[in-house]
């Protein structure tokens, strides 16, 4: 059955990880978020987002206002130790400008987007319809051990023959397989997965996605064997 409003859902940065993040990063690094939005990942020294919204927590001189999908980011090459982005590529008509620019300024980071499980799973989105995923969401995102695969949510992705009972099995247990997490050194490999180049529409389509689903399954089982227990999360992460 799909997710229903009782059940928990993992919108929100995990504590165990941002915890994690932040003792990996030695006091001196440099760290700039992309689009922090509601939950900034408070580490990071500067931000960026494509509105100057105020952000509870953050100083209005740290954010900076940049259209992240027609302007360049406006750092010095490899200017920061650290970028993170989080839940952020996967709305966008063009993520893979920002994924270049992010190579660019930055010497290695973190990449989290929803995952093919997620958005495969009716009644993710909370109060919306139960559509499969977050209904505004142009991209399915995942790491297939190698590179981060996209591939276009097609509207056909409602249709597609695939049975996403053992998906929402998998979101009950926590927030494991909500996410696809893509740590990322110097280079970020990068997929698109295309019809007609990789698959061919519409027949091929639920293959690919499950395909990336047990892709991803597999490489949040592994990314998660380094996260501890959580212990205590810093207060200054708790709103996040």
């Amino acid at each position: 059955m799909p997710l229903i409003a009782a059940d928990p859902h993992h919108w929100a940065p995990v504590p165990a990880i941002v915890e994690w993040l932040t003792k990996r990063l030695p006091p001196e690094a440099k760290v700039l978020e992309i689009g922090p939005g509601h939950a900034p990942f408070f580490r990071a020294d500067t931000f960026v987002d494509f509105a100057p919204w105020p952000i509870q927590g953050v100083p209005p001189e740290k954010l900076i206002k940049c259209d992240l999908a027609e302007e360049l980011l406006p750092f010095a090459d490899k200017s920061f130790d650290f970028i993170y982005c989080r839940h952020c590529l996967e709305d966008m008509y063009n993520p893979f400008p920002l994924v270049r620019e992010m190579e660019r300024v930055g010497k290695a980071g973190y990449i989290e987007t929803p995952s093919p499980i997620c958005e495969l799973t009716r009644g993710v989105d909370g109060g919306a319809p139960p559509y499969r995923g977050y209904n505004h969401h142009r991209f399915v995102v995942w790491d297939d051990g190698e590179s981060l695969c996209f591939v276009s949510k097609y509207p056909i992705i409602e249709y597609v023959d695939v049975d996403d009972t053992p998906y929402a099995a998998l979101l009950r247990q926590g927030p494991r397989y909500w996410n696809t997490y893509h740590l990322w050194t110097d280079q970020i490999h990068v997929k698109h997965v295309q019809s007609p180049l990789d698959y061919l529409m519409p027949h091929e389509y639920a293959g690919v996605l499950q395909l990336a689903s047990a892709q991803s399954k597999a490489m949040s089982d592994k990314f998660w064997q380094s996260i501890p227990e959580p212990t205590t999360v810093p207060n200054l992460l708790k709103s996040a």
